[in-house]
C-alpha cells in the first residue's frame, strides 16, 4: 500500500519528478527546485537534451541532501495534453524510479495543471493517483524474491495548493486507490498462469468481492443447474475439459428504490486451444489471456463497490475452458441456445461468442428491464489486425450508450473505436442447417470478422417475433487489453485491466 501526502515543498525522498511542458517556462515551484540544483536542470534543458517533449525523459544525479535523484518526465504541449499524456507521463516516472530501487518519491504537480479546467483538482487527484497504482503494479508472483519489483511506499505531492484544492485533490487521490484496486484485480486474474485460473477460481474471486460487501451477492450455477436451464452453447464448448464450467452472478445493489440495472458480461474462457479447429502453436501463446471480458467484469464491480457507488450492477460470467479431447465438441455440430435458437458450428475456435450467447439470453430472460447490457470478450483476432492493441473496438445500435462509452473512454485515458454492425453482417451469419452459425464473412470467409462476431451476439438480444432490441445493448472487443513483450514504459507487460476505467466513469455519469 502507497501512502499518499501533499507538501508545500519537497521533502527527502529517493527521487524527485518533475513534469515539464515543451512550450512553457517552469512554474514557480519548478524554478524554486532548480535554483537548490544549481542550475542542473536549467543546464539539461540549455544543452537541449531534455525538451518536455511527450514520451521525453532524463535522469539527474544531485548532490543535495534531500535526494540523490530527479526525474524530468516531458508532457508536450501543453494545449494538446490529454488525460491519456498526463497518466503515461507519471507512469513511466513511477516505473523508472522503481527501478532505481526508489522507495520513495516526490512529485511535482505543475500549477497550469492544478488551475486547468480540463482536469479539475478532484480529477487531477484521481487520475493521477491511478496511473502511479497501475504502474507500481508488478506481476511476479513467479519469479525468486530477488527478482521482485520494488513498490513505491510513500509518494508526495508537492504544488501550489489553496485549501480547498488539496481537499479535493485529496479526495480524487483516494478514489483514484480505490478504482486501481479493480483495474490491477483484472490484471491479476489475467496474467495468472492458466491451469491455475480455472473456473472455479474465477467464482472464488467472486465470492471474495461480494464478502467484502453487503451490498453485493453471488450466485455460482454449476453444470447441472446449466443442463437445467438449457445452456447448450455454454456446455457444448466446456465438454472437452476436464474442468466443470461456471456461470457467475454477481450483484451490487445500492440503491434505496427499485432501479434498473446495468448489467456487465464477461467472457471468461480460461484457456482456449481452439478446440478441435486447433491453434496452430504461435498463436495459443497468451490464450489464458481469454478471459479477460470476466476479468474486466469482476474488476469494474471491484471497484464499485470499494467506491460503495449508489448504483445497481450485475456482473454476468460464463466461464470454461476450450480444450482438446475425445469429449470436444465439433466442427458441424449444431448446439442450443439457452432462448431455444440452434447454432452451427463451423469453427470451435470461435468459442467466446457461443457461450456469450447463452450469458446474453439469460440476461434476457432475468433482467429484460436491464437500464443498458454491455458485454466484453477477447472476441476476434480480426479487431486487432483492424485497430491494432491500443484502441478496443465497440459495437452498438444504440447511438446514446456509444457516445457515453466512448466519452467516458476519452475522460479516462483509454481509447474505444466504433465498429459497424448492420444486415450485412446478420446476413452472414445465418445457416442453411440451423437458426445461425458462429462463423460467417462479408465477401469472403475471412472478411469483417469483428462485426460478424458482434452481430452474432446481437441475435440474442432481439426478441425474434418483433425483431425488436430486448434491452439496450453494447458490445466491446477487448482487442486492446493485454501487451506482450516488455509492455510501455508506463505499464508494464501482461494485462492491462483495460475498460474498468471507462466503465466506473460511464457508470457515473
Amino acid at each position: 500500500m502507497i501512502n499518499y501526502s501533499l507538501e508545500p515543498q519537497a521533502k527527502k525522498v529517493d527521487a524527485l519528478v518533475i513534469p515539464f511542458f515543451e512550450d512553457i517556462k517552469p512554474d514557480v515551484i519548478a524554478n524554486q527546485l532548480n535554483q537548490v540544483f544549481e542550475g542542473l536542470v536549467n543546464q539539461v534543458v540549455e544543452l537541449e537534451d531534455f525538451q518536455g517533449k511527450k514520451g521525453q525523459s532524463a535522469l539527474l544525479y544531485t548532490q543535495v541532501e534531500f535526494t540523490p535523484r530527479v526525474f524530468l518526465v516531458g508532457l508536450g504541449k501543453e494545449k494538446s495534453l490529454t488525460v491519456r499524456d498526463w497518466k503515461q507521463a507519471i507512469g513511466t516516472a513511477t516505473i523508472a524510479m522503481q527501478e532505481k530501487k526508489s522507495e520513495s518519491i516526490s512529485i511535482v504537480i505543475p500549477k497550469q495543471l492544478i488551475k486547468s479546467f480540463d482536469f479539475n483538482i478532484k480529477k487531477l487527484g484521481y487520475e493521477t493517483v491511478l496511473a502511479i497504482e497501475i504502474a507500481n503494479y508488478s506481476f511476479d508472483t513467479y519469479k525468486d524474491k530477488e527478482a521482485h519489483v520494488k513498490p513505491l511506499k510513500d509518494v508526495m505531492f508537492v504544488g501550489d495548493f489553496e485549501t480547498t484544492e488539496k481537499k479535493l485533490f485529496q479526495k480524487g487521490a483516494e478514489e483514484g486507490k480505490q478504482t486501481a484496486q479493480g483495474v490491477n484485480l483484472a490484471r491479476m486474474l489475467g496474467n495468472t498462469p492458466p491451469s491455475i485460473m480455472t473456473p472455479a477460481l474465477i467464482a472464488k474471486n467472486a465470492k471474495e468481492i461480494a464478502k467484502e460487501n453487503n451490498k453485493t451477492k453471488v450466485t455460482v450455477f454449476e453444470k447441472a443447474d446449466m443442463e437445467k436451464m438449457g445452456m447448450g452453447c455454454l456446455l457444448g464448448v466446456a465438454k472437452g475439459s476436464v474442468l466443470d464450467p461456471k456461470f457467475i452472478v454477481i450483484e451490487y445493489n445500492n440503491t434505496t428504490k427499485k432501479t434498473k440495472p446495468t448489467v456487465l458480461v464477461g467472457k471468461g474462457v480460461t484457456f482456449d486451444t481452439g478446440g478441435l479447429s486447433l491453434k496452430p502453436g504461435e498463436f495459443m501463446t497468451d490464450m489464458k489471456f481469454d478471459m479477460l471480458g470476466a476479468a474486466t467484469v469482476l474488476g469494474i464491480m471491484k471497484a464499485a463497490t470499494n467506491l460503495g457507488l449508489k448504483n445497481h450492477i450485475v456482473g454476468i460470467i460464463p466461464s470454461c475452458e476450450n480444450a482438446v479431447s475425445g469429449e470436444a465438441y465439433r466442427p458441424d455440430d449444431i448446439l442450443t441456445a439457452m432462448n431455444g435458437k440452434t447454432v452451427e458450428v463451423k469453427n470451435t475456435d470461435a468459442e467466446g461468442r457461443l457461450i456469450l450467447a447463452d450469458a446474453l439470453s439469460y440476461v434476457a430472460k432475468h433482467y429484460k428491464d436491464a437500464k443498458e447490457v454491455i458485454d466484453f470478450a477477447t472476441l476476434t483476432g480480426a479487431c486487432i489486425v483492424a485497430l491494432g492493441n491500443e484502441r478496443s473496438g465497440l459495437f452498438s445500435p444504440e447511438e446514446n450508450i456509444v457516445n457515453k462509452l466512448t466519452i467516458s473512454a476519452k475522460n479516462s485515458g483509454e481509447q474505444l473505436w466504433h465498429l459497424p454492425i448492420g444486415s450485412e453482417y446478420s446476413e452472414a451469419v445465418k445457416s442453411l442447417t440451423a437458426d445461425i452459425k458462429n462463423v460467417g464473412g462479408v465477401g469472403g470467409p475471412r472478411y469483417a470478422g469483428a462485426s460478424t462476431a458482434a452481430a452474432f451476439l446481437q441475435y440474442f438480444t432481439l426478441d425474434h417475433k418483433s425483431g425488436e432490441a430486448i434491452y439496450p445493448w453494447a458490445h466491446i472487443d477487448l482487442s486492446c487489453s493485454y501487451y506482450n513483450g516488455a509492455g510501455h514504459p508506463w505499464i508494464r507487460h501482461g494485462a492491462n485491466g483495460f475498460g474498468v476505467q471507462t466503465l466506473i466513469g460511464y457508470i457515473r455519469s
